[in-house]
C-alpha cells in the first residue's frame, strides 16, 4: 500500500514521467497552476494582474509558493531560484505541488555560498510534493531541511551537497516524509540524510545514493523507517551505509543494491559495517533481500550490538536476512555486476513502488528465474533493468552516384525475443515512411545530396521502439576512384613506425576496403574501411608502400608512395662516459700513438643497451704530447681516413662526434700521433626503438644556421659578458622551440680572459661536471651543442674569467610533424665518417687552397653513401693552416651566405667543427672563407632525410 503522500502525488508523476508539459490554456483560473520561468526571454513578472500564466509567468518561485492554494500546481517551466522556504500547505484531498515543466536539468534551487540555511525548506507544512529540480547547497548547510512537517513527497529531484551538514534533514517534529526516486550526491564527510529522534514513517524508496565516508541514511530513534529498492554506491571507501540506532523499531530494510569500494578502495577513508540495526531498532524490524558487491572482507552487519560477517551468520543468529545476496569484486572495479538484481526482490515489501527511479515499469526478464517474493520479478535497487531490445537502420551502401539502389535493413538485438509486428522506414528523401513486416527493404535515391535513414520497430504490444542509431546515405556526383596515401610518424612509437592515412581518397562510391602493402616483404595489410593503418618496419631504410583501394561499385585504383624510416634523436646528459685521466670508460692512461680505444657506449650510464644506432659525443683531447689527428669510427669495422679531432700540445681541444655505435654497443677512438688524454660527454643518442614523445625523443628539424645568442650585442641575453661561476640565459625565440626538447647549437667563444669551459646548466643549479666547450684565454673557438630545452630557454654556465658567448641554431629536435613549428623533423642515418673534401689533395674540389671572400660547392648526395633527396649532412669540417685568421661558414648551396660562421681559426692553426649543414636542391653545400687563403676538409658522420 503506498503512502498517502506518494498516492496524492501519481497524477503528477504520470504526466511528467513521460516528458510531457502541463499546459492548461490559463494560469489561475484553470486547473489551479501558477507558472514560473525566470529567464530572460519569459517576460515574468511578479506583479501584475496576469502573474502567473503561460503568456506572463512569476518570477519568484517563493512569490509563487506563498501565493498558492491547496490543490495548486506551480509549474516551474525554467529558471535558476535562490532557497526556498515552503510555508504553503495543502489539504489530503488537494495537495500542494511544485514541480518542472519537463527535465530537472533545466530548474534549480539553491543556497548561495554565503546563506546559512538550506536551499529547500519544509517549513511546519503538510501534504506538500515537490519534484523534478536541482537542489544544490553551495554552502555548508542541508540541502533540504524538513522541520515541523508531515506528509511531506520529493520525488525525482537531484540533492547535491556541499560540505559537512547532511542533504536531506528530517527533524524530530516530523513524520510520513517520503523520498523516492531521488538521486541524492553526498560530499565526503556529508550525510545523506538524517532523520531525528521522534521522526516517524520515513519512507526511502528508489532512490540512487552517492556518498563516500559517512552514511547515506541515517534513523536515530525513528520508528517505522523504510529504507526499500534504493542504490547505495560508496565512493572510494567501505563505510557504513544504512544506521538505524536508537529506538528506531518498526524499520524495513530491503530491496537495496550496496556497491562498496568504488573507484578508489576500501582504503580510501577505510571499512566499517555497511548496514547497523541497533538494539534497541530491532524489535518488530525486517531486514532482507538486499545484496552487497564489495572488494572488502569485512563483516556486513551489525545487528542488536552484534556484528555478523556473512547473511548465513546474521540468518543463523537473528532469522533476518533470509535472501541477502554477496558478490566479491576486484579492487577499483566500477558499476554494479547487474545479474544478481535481475528478479530476486521482494514485490511485497513495503512501499516498494510500481516503477523504478526512471519511471519505467516492472519487467520480467524471460532469461533469468524469477526467485523474489510476490509478483517474483522485481529488481533489487533503484533501477528496473529493461527489456534489452534495440534496433538500429542499416544500409547496404553509405555513398554512390544517382540514381543510387538502397537495401535498408533494421539490424536488432532481442534476447528476450520480443515479437516485432513490423517496421517503419524513414529514408530522409522526403519519400513517404514505408511499413514492412519484414526487417528489410528497397529503396531508389534519385536526386544528389545527403539523407538520414531512421527505423522504428513495433513490438506485439504495440510499443514503438525508435531505432538507436541512424544511417546515413550520400548520393553524389559521378566522379573517379582517386586513391590518396599518407604515411607519416606514428606517435608515440618508434622511429620505424609509421601511421598510414588514406582518407584522402576521393570516390563518388563508398569505399568497401583498403589494403596497403608497406613495401617490406610482409604480408599487406588490411585497413578495412577506414584507411588507417599503423605498420613498424624493420629496419632504417626507404621503402615504397602501395594503396589498393576498392569501392562499393566494384572499382579498383592502386597509388604509390615513398616513406624514409630512420633514427630518432634522444637528447641525454650531458653525461661523462670517457676521461683517460682518471679511468672512467677506459683504463687511466694516455692513448699512445697508433692506438685504439675501444669505448663502450651502449648499456653504459643510462643508455639503452639495444636499438642505438649512433652517439653524440662531446670529445676533447688534452694533455696531447705532439700534434695529432683523432678518428672515431663504429667498433670493428675499417678504420676511416676521415678526422674527427685536431689536438696540439698545450691546447684543450674538444669537437662533437656523431659516430655509429657498433652492434656490440663499442665505438673506437684512433690517435695517430704522440700521446693524449681524452674526455667523452655524451650529449644525445639515436635510435630505432625508442618511443617518440613530446618533450623527449624526437627528430631533428633543420633550420640552417640562425644567430640567436650574441653576449656583445644583446641578442638573446642582456648585453654583457659570463662571469666566473655566471650564467647566461639564451631566451629561444618565439615559435622557434615550439615543442622542442633540445636544440642544436653552434657555440662560438671569444674574448676569453682565462681558460675556462662552458657547460649547459643542470636545472638543479649544481655546478655542472662536464664541459661542451674548453678554450683558452684570447682563443676564439666554436663546437656543436645539443642543449635541453625548457621553458623556450637554454642556460650556458662559466666556469673562471669572463667570456663573451655567440650561438647559432642549426635545428631543433622535435616529436612529429604535426606538433612541430615550420618544417616537420627528419629522421636519422649514420655513416662510418667519409671525406667528401680534401682541397689539399683534390678530393672534391680542384686542389688548391682556398682564397678569401671565396666560396667552393661541395656534391654530398649520391656520394659515400649519402643518397640523393636527402634535406641535412653532418658534416665535420676542418679548416687546416690559413694564411690569417679567419672563419668559415657551411650552409646550403643555393641560398644566401648566413651571417654567422660554422668554424673560427687562427692563422696557421688546423681546427674541426660539427655542423649540421642543410643541402641544396642540387645536392650540393657551400663552404665560405672569410679571410687569406686555407685548406678544407669535409667528413660526412650522417645525414638527415624526409
Amino acid at each position: 500500500m503506498l503512502p498517502r503522500s506518494i498516492g496524492a502525488f501519481t497524477v503528477v508523476v504520470g504526466l511528467l514521467g513521460a516528458g510531457l508539459a502541463l499546459t492548461p490554456s490559463a494560469a489561475r483560473a484553470d486547473g489551479g497552476t501558477l507558472y514560473v520561468n525566470n529567464t530572460s526571454t519569459s517576460n515574468c513578472s511578479d506583479s501584475a494582474a496576469d502573474a502567473g500564466s503561460q503568456t506572463q509567468p512569476y518570477c519568484s518561485l517563493q512569490t509563487a509558493v506563498d501565493t498558492a492554494r491547496p490543490g495548486d500546481t506551480v509549474m516551474v517551466v525554467k529558471g535558476t531560484f535562490g532557497p526556498l522556504d515552503v510555508k504553503t500547505s495543502g489539504t489530503a484531498s488537494a495537495p500542494l505541488t511544485i514541480t518542472t515543466s519537463s527535465i530537472k536539468a533545466l530548474a534549480q534551487i539553491s543556497a548561495p555560498h554565503s546563506d546559512s540555511g538550506s536551499a529547500l525548506t519544509f517549513d511546519h507544512v503538510h501534504d506538500v510534493a515537490v519534484h523534478g529540480f536541482f537542489i544544490v547547497a553551495n554552502a555548508p548547510v542541508s540541502g533540504v531541511a524538513v522541520e515541523g512537517s508531515d506528509n511531506i513527497t520529493l520525488d525525482g529531484d537531484h540533492v547535491l551537497g556541499a560540505d559537512s551538514p547532511p542533504l536531506v534533514g528530517i527533524d524530530g517534529q516530523s513524520s510520513t516524509v517520503t523520498l523516492s526516486r531521488d538521486q541524492l550526491d553526498a560530499a565526503p564527510g556529508e550525510d545523506g540524510v538524517d532523520i531525528a529522534s521522534g521522526a516517524g514513517g520515513t519512507v526511502i524508496t528508489g532512490n540512487k545514493f552517492s556518498y563516500g565516508k559517512s552514511a547515506p541514511v541515517n534513523a536515530a530513534g525513528a520508528p517505522g523507517t523504510v529504507v526499500v529498492g534504493n542504490t547505495f554506491t560508496d565512493n572510494g571507501g567501505c563505510n557504513t551505509a544504512v544506521s538505524l540506532t536508537g529506538a528506531s523499531s518498526g524499520s524495513t530494510v530491503e530491496n537495496n543494491a550496496f556497491f562498496l569500494g568504488a573507484p578508489g578502495g576500501c582504503a580510501t577513508y577505510g571499512t566499517s559495517t555497511p548496514v547497523v540495526v541497533s538494539s534497541g531498532s530491532t524489535g518488530a524490524s525486517t531486514y532482507d533481500y538486499n545484496v552487497f558487491e564489495s572488494e572488502s572482507g569485512g563483516a556486513l552487519y551489525s545487528w542488536g550490538g552484534q556484528t555478523y560477517a556473512t547473511a548465513t551468520d546474521l540468518q543463523a543468529a537473528t532469522g533476518q536476512g533470509k535472501h541477502e545476496l554477496y558478490v566479491a569484486v576486484t579492487a577499483g572495479t566500477a558499476g554494479l555486476n547487474v545479474a544478481p538484481l535481475i528478479d530476486s526482490a521482494d514485490a511485497t515489501a513495503p512501499d516498494e513502488l510500481s516503477t523504478d527511479f526512471n519511471g519505467k515499469p516492472r519487467v520480467d526478464d524471460p532469461l533469468v528465474a524469477d526467485t523474489g517474493t510476490g509478483a517474483g520479478y522485481y529488481d533489487r535497487g533503484a533501477v528496473e533493468y529493461q527489456d534489452p531490445y534495440q534496433v538500429t537502420a542499416a544500409v547496404s551502401v553509405t555513398k554512390g552516384p544517382a540514381p543510387l539502389s538502397e537495401t535498408v535493413t533494421a539490424n536488432e538485438t532481442n534476447p528476450w525475443k520480443t515479437g516485432i509486428t513490423g517496421y517503419t522506414f524513414d529514408f530522409g528523401d522526403g519519400s513517404a515512411p514505408v511499413v514492412s513486416t519484414t526487417p528489410s527493404v528497397a529503396h531508389a535515391y534519385t536526386a544528389i545530396g545527403s539523407y538520414t535513414v531512421t527505423v522504428t520497430a513495433t513490438t506485439a504490444a504495440g510499443t514503438s521502439v525508435a531505432g538507436s542509431k541512424k544511417a546515413y546515405v550520400t548520393v553524389a556526383a559521378e566522379a573517379p576512384l582517386v586513391p590518396v596515401l599518407s604515411l607519416g610518424q606514428a606517435y608515440p612509437y618508434s622511429s620505424l613506425t609509421v601511421q598510414a592515412d588514406a582518407s584522402g581518397t576521393t570516390d563518388d562510391w563508398s569505399i568497401a576496403d583498403y589494403g596497403v602493402d608497406y613495401g617490406d616483404g610482409t604480408p599487406a595489410a588490411d585497413l578495412g574501411t577506414s584507411g588507417f593503418g599503423g605498420h613498424t618496419y624493420p629496419k632504417p631504410g626507404t621503402y615504397t608502400a602501395t594503396l589498393t583501394v576498392k569501392d562499393a561499385g566494384g572499382n579498383t585504383a592502386t597509388t604509390t608512395r615513398q616513406v624514409t624510416v630512420g633514427s630518432a634523436f634522444v637528447p641525454f646528459g650531458p653525461t661523462r662516459i670517457l676521461d683517460t685521466r682518471n679511468g672512467t670508460g677506459a683504463a687511466k692512461a694516455k692513448v699512445g700513438p697508433g692506438a685504439v680505444l675501444r669505448l663502450k657506449v651502449a648499456g653504459v650510464n643510462g643508455i639503452p643497451a639495444s636499438g642505438v644506432t649512433a652517439v653524440a659525443l662531446n670529445l676533447t683531447g688534452v694533455n696531447a704530447s705532439a700534434g695529432t689527428v683523432i678518428t672515431a669510427y663504429p667498433d670493428g669495422t675499417t678504420r676511416p681516413t676521415a678526422s674527427n679531432l685536431n689536438p696540439v700540445p698545450g691546447q684543450v681541444t674538444p669537437n662533437m662526434v656523431t659516430v655509429p655505435v657498433a652492434p656490440d654497443g663499442y665505438v673506437d677512438l684512433y690517435n695517430n700521433a704522440g700521446s693524449i688524454d681524452l674526455v667523452g660527454d655524451v650529449e644525445g643518442y639515436y635510435s630505432t626503438t625508442a618511443v617518440v614523445t613530446l618533450g623527449g625523443t624526437g627528430f631533428v628539424q633543420v633550420s640552417g644556421p640562425t644567430r640567436v645568442l650574441d653576449t656583445r650585442t644583446g641578442i638573446g641575453t642582456p648585453k654583457g659578458k659570463a662571469g666566473p661561476g655566471g650564467l647566461v640565459t639564451l631566451t629561444l625565440p618565439t615559435g622557434g622551440a615550439g615543442n622542442a626538447s633540445a636544440v642544436l647549437l653552434n657555440v662560438t667563444e671569444t674574448n676569453a680572459t682565462a681558460s675556462s669551459w662552458v657547460a649547459v646548466e643542470p636545472s638543479s643549479g649544481d655546478v655542472p661536471t662536464t664541459s661542451v666547450l674548453d678554450f683558452a684565454a684570447g682563443q676564439t673557438s666554436a663546437n656543436l651543442v645539443v642543449a635541453p630545452v625548457s621553458n623556450g630557454q637554454v642556460q650556458f654556465y662559466n666556469r673562471k674569467g669572463s667570456v663573451d658567448l655567440i650561438a647559432d641554431v642549426e635545428g631543433y629536435v622535435v616529436s612529429d610533424a604535426t606538433t612541430s613549428p615550420g618544417a616537420p623533423g627528419s629522421p636519422y642515418f649514420p655513416i662510418s665518417p667519409t671525406r667528401v673534401l680534401d682541397t689539399r689533395n683534390g678530393t672534391g674540389a680542384a686542389q688548391g687552397t682556398l682564397g678569401s671572400k671565396s666560396k667552393l660547392s661541395v656534391k654530398v648526395a649520391g656520394h659515400g653513401g649519402v643518397p640523393a633527396g636527402v634535406k641535412a649532412v653532418l658534416v665535420n669540417l676542418t679548416g687546416v693552416k690559413p694564411t690569417t685568421s679567419t672563419w668559415l661558414s657551411a650552409y646550403a648551396d643555393g641560398s644566401a651566405l648566413p651571417g654567422s660562421s660554422t668554424l673560427n681559426l687562427a692563422t696557421g692553426a688546423t681546427r674541426a667543427n660539427l655542423a649540421l649543414v642543410p643541402v641544396g636542391s642540387d645536392g650540393s653545400i657551400d663552404i665560405y672563407n672569410s679571410s687569406g687563403t686555407v685548406n678544407v676538409v669535409a667528413d660526412i658522420e650522417g645525414y638527415y632525410f624526409g
